[in-house]
Protein backbone atom coordinates (compact mmCIF):
# COMPACT_ATOMS: atom_id res chain seq x y z
CA UNK A 1 0.00 0.00 0.00
CA UNK A 2 1.33 3.40 -0.95
CA UNK A 3 1.72 5.92 1.04
CA UNK A 4 0.82 9.71 0.91
CA UNK A 5 4.74 10.27 0.78
CA UNK A 6 5.59 7.54 -1.88
CA UNK A 7 2.64 8.90 -4.01
CA UNK A 8 4.24 12.66 -3.95
CA UNK A 9 7.49 10.77 -4.61
CA UNK A 10 6.27 9.05 -7.57
CA UNK A 11 4.54 12.10 -9.29
CA UNK A 12 7.96 14.75 -8.37
CA UNK A 13 10.42 11.72 -10.34
CA UNK A 14 8.38 12.14 -13.15
CA UNK A 15 7.84 15.23 -13.08
CA UNK A 16 11.86 15.45 -12.79
CA UNK A 17 12.03 13.34 -15.57
CA UNK A 18 10.06 14.92 -18.04
CA UNK A 19 12.31 17.90 -17.18
CA UNK A 20 15.37 15.84 -17.93
CA UNK A 21 15.88 16.41 -21.53
CA UNK A 22 16.24 19.86 -21.17
CA UNK A 23 17.90 20.33 -18.11
CA UNK A 24 20.49 17.73 -17.67
CA UNK A 25 21.26 19.06 -14.14
CA UNK A 26 18.06 17.97 -12.66
CA UNK A 27 19.25 14.26 -12.40
CA UNK A 28 20.81 15.72 -9.27
CA UNK A 29 17.32 16.56 -7.77
CA UNK A 30 16.67 13.53 -8.55
CA UNK A 31 19.17 11.50 -5.84
CA UNK A 32 17.31 12.14 -2.80
CA UNK A 33 13.70 10.81 -4.04
CA UNK A 34 15.80 7.52 -5.51
CA UNK A 35 18.06 6.91 -3.11
CA UNK A 36 15.27 4.53 -1.04
CA UNK A 37 14.85 2.22 -4.10
CA UNK A 38 18.45 2.36 -5.27
CA UNK A 39 19.77 0.81 -1.44
CA UNK A 40 17.34 -1.83 -2.07
CA UNK A 41 18.26 -2.75 -4.87
CA UNK A 42 21.88 -2.57 -3.91
CA UNK A 43 20.90 -4.41 -0.62
CA UNK A 44 19.12 -7.29 -2.44
CA UNK A 45 22.35 -7.67 -4.40
CA UNK A 46 24.76 -7.65 -1.29
CA UNK A 47 22.63 -10.09 0.37
CA UNK A 48 22.88 -12.50 -2.53
CA UNK A 49 26.27 -12.18 -3.32
CA UNK A 50 27.73 -11.39 0.03
CA UNK A 51 28.75 -8.32 1.11
CA UNK A 52 32.65 -7.59 1.07
CA UNK A 53 35.33 -5.50 2.57
CA UNK A 54 36.07 -3.61 -0.92
CA UNK A 55 32.22 -3.27 -2.21
CA UNK A 56 29.47 -1.77 0.32
CA UNK A 57 25.83 -0.94 -0.57
CA UNK A 58 26.31 2.83 0.10
CA UNK A 59 29.45 2.51 -2.37
CA UNK A 60 27.23 0.45 -5.18
CA UNK A 61 24.27 3.03 -5.07
CA UNK A 62 26.51 5.99 -5.00
CA UNK A 63 28.62 4.23 -8.29
CA UNK A 64 25.23 3.22 -9.49
CA UNK A 65 24.17 6.90 -9.67
CA UNK A 66 26.93 8.26 -10.92
CA UNK A 67 26.38 5.69 -14.32
CA UNK A 68 22.97 6.54 -14.66
CA UNK A 69 24.29 10.56 -14.24
CA UNK A 70 26.34 10.09 -16.98
CA UNK A 71 24.13 8.90 -19.34
CA UNK A 72 20.98 11.20 -17.77
CA UNK A 73 20.54 11.93 -22.09
CA UNK A 74 18.77 9.05 -22.87
CA UNK A 75 14.83 8.92 -22.57
CA UNK A 76 13.84 7.75 -19.29
CA UNK A 77 10.06 7.28 -18.42
CA UNK A 78 9.36 6.63 -15.24
CA UNK A 79 10.44 5.58 -11.57
CA UNK A 80 10.20 2.28 -12.49
CA UNK A 81 12.01 2.81 -15.84
CA UNK A 82 14.54 4.51 -13.35
CA UNK A 83 14.45 1.18 -11.32
CA UNK A 84 15.31 -0.87 -14.25
CA UNK A 85 18.62 1.35 -15.08
CA UNK A 86 19.44 1.11 -11.81
CA UNK A 87 19.31 -2.32 -11.60
CA UNK A 88 21.21 -2.70 -14.55
CA UNK A 89 23.99 -0.22 -13.73
CA UNK A 90 24.19 -2.09 -9.90
CA UNK A 91 24.34 -5.58 -12.24
CA UNK A 92 27.49 -4.23 -14.82
CA UNK A 93 29.16 -3.01 -10.92
CA UNK A 94 28.53 -6.43 -9.41
CA UNK A 95 30.37 -8.10 -12.57
CA UNK A 96 33.39 -5.80 -13.00
CA UNK A 97 33.81 -6.06 -8.89
CA UNK A 98 33.91 -9.75 -9.64
CA UNK A 99 35.78 -9.63 -12.69
CA UNK A 100 38.90 -7.27 -10.84
CA UNK A 101 38.97 -9.67 -8.07
CA UNK A 102 39.39 -12.43 -9.99
CA UNK A 103 41.88 -11.21 -12.44
CA UNK A 104 44.76 -13.19 -10.12
CA UNK A 105 42.63 -16.08 -10.08
CA UNK A 106 42.76 -17.04 -13.79
CA UNK A 107 42.62 -20.62 -14.50
CA UNK A 108 40.43 -20.80 -11.59
CA UNK A 109 37.96 -24.38 -11.97
CA UNK A 110 34.02 -24.01 -11.91
CA UNK A 111 31.69 -26.59 -10.35
CA UNK A 112 28.07 -26.74 -11.57
CA UNK A 113 25.62 -24.76 -10.44
CA UNK A 114 22.15 -24.37 -10.20
CA UNK A 115 20.07 -21.21 -10.80
CA UNK A 116 17.79 -20.76 -7.95
CA UNK A 117 17.75 -18.16 -4.88
CA UNK A 118 20.17 -20.01 -2.88
CA UNK A 119 22.82 -19.84 -6.14
CA UNK A 120 23.74 -16.06 -5.51
CA UNK A 121 24.00 -16.51 -1.84
CA UNK A 122 27.14 -18.68 -2.56
CA UNK A 123 29.10 -15.07 -2.45
CA UNK A 124 32.17 -16.31 -5.66
CA UNK A 125 32.90 -14.12 -8.01
CA UNK A 126 33.13 -17.39 -10.23
CA UNK A 127 29.12 -17.48 -9.69
CA UNK A 128 28.69 -13.68 -10.23
CA UNK A 129 30.61 -14.43 -13.48
CA UNK A 130 28.85 -17.73 -14.16
CA UNK A 131 25.49 -16.03 -14.48
CA UNK A 132 26.15 -12.89 -15.90
CA UNK A 133 28.20 -14.60 -19.02
CA UNK A 134 24.83 -17.02 -19.10
CA UNK A 135 22.65 -13.93 -18.71
CA UNK A 136 24.01 -12.66 -21.77
CA UNK A 137 23.61 -15.54 -24.05
CA UNK A 138 19.51 -15.60 -22.92
CA UNK A 139 19.51 -11.77 -23.88
CA UNK A 140 20.55 -12.73 -27.29
CA UNK A 141 18.14 -15.42 -27.44
CA UNK A 142 15.07 -14.13 -25.74
CA UNK A 143 15.49 -10.56 -24.51
CA UNK A 144 12.09 -10.50 -22.53
CA UNK A 145 13.41 -13.29 -20.18
CA UNK A 146 16.64 -11.75 -19.63
CA UNK A 147 14.57 -8.43 -18.69
CA UNK A 148 12.95 -10.82 -15.86
CA UNK A 149 15.98 -12.21 -14.76
CA UNK A 150 17.72 -9.08 -14.27
CA UNK A 151 14.70 -7.49 -12.61
CA UNK A 152 14.10 -10.07 -10.48
CA UNK A 153 17.98 -11.52 -9.84
CA UNK A 154 20.12 -7.81 -10.03
CA UNK A 155 16.77 -5.72 -9.36
CA UNK A 156 15.03 -7.26 -6.54
CA UNK A 157 11.77 -6.26 -8.00
CA UNK A 158 8.43 -8.15 -7.65
CA UNK A 159 6.50 -10.46 -9.95
CA UNK A 160 3.86 -7.33 -9.89
CA UNK A 161 6.66 -4.42 -10.26
CA UNK A 162 8.44 -6.69 -13.39
CA UNK A 163 4.97 -7.12 -15.02
CA UNK A 164 4.48 -3.34 -14.48
CA UNK A 165 7.58 -2.35 -16.17
CA UNK A 166 6.60 -4.79 -18.89
CA UNK A 167 3.35 -4.09 -19.33
CA UNK A 168 2.71 -7.46 -19.39
CA UNK A 169 0.76 -10.48 -16.77
CA UNK A 170 1.96 -11.10 -13.45
CA UNK A 171 1.38 -14.77 -14.56
CA UNK A 172 3.53 -13.75 -17.78
CA UNK A 173 6.25 -13.07 -15.71
CA UNK A 174 6.64 -15.75 -13.31
CA UNK A 175 6.01 -18.29 -16.53
CA UNK A 176 9.20 -16.34 -18.06
CA UNK A 177 11.02 -16.61 -14.76
CA UNK A 178 10.80 -20.22 -14.74
CA UNK A 179 11.70 -20.66 -18.08
CA UNK A 180 14.65 -18.15 -17.73
CA UNK A 181 15.73 -20.49 -15.10
CA UNK A 182 15.42 -23.49 -16.73
CA UNK A 183 17.15 -22.02 -19.92
CA UNK A 184 20.46 -20.68 -17.56
CA UNK A 185 20.38 -24.06 -15.38
CA UNK A 186 21.56 -25.61 -18.72
CA UNK A 187 23.40 -22.55 -20.29
CA UNK A 188 25.79 -23.03 -16.84
CA UNK A 189 25.83 -26.58 -16.07
CA UNK A 190 27.05 -27.13 -19.76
Amino acid sequence: MSTTQDVISEGEVTRLLSELREQPETIDRILPLIYDDLREVARCQQARFGSTPTLQTTELVHEAFLKIRNSADQNIRNRMHLKRLSSLAIRQLIVDHARSKLAAKRGAGQAPLSLNEELAEAGSEETVLMIDEALARLEEANPRLAEVVIARFFGGQTAEEIAEMLDVSVRTVQRDWERARAWLLVEMNS
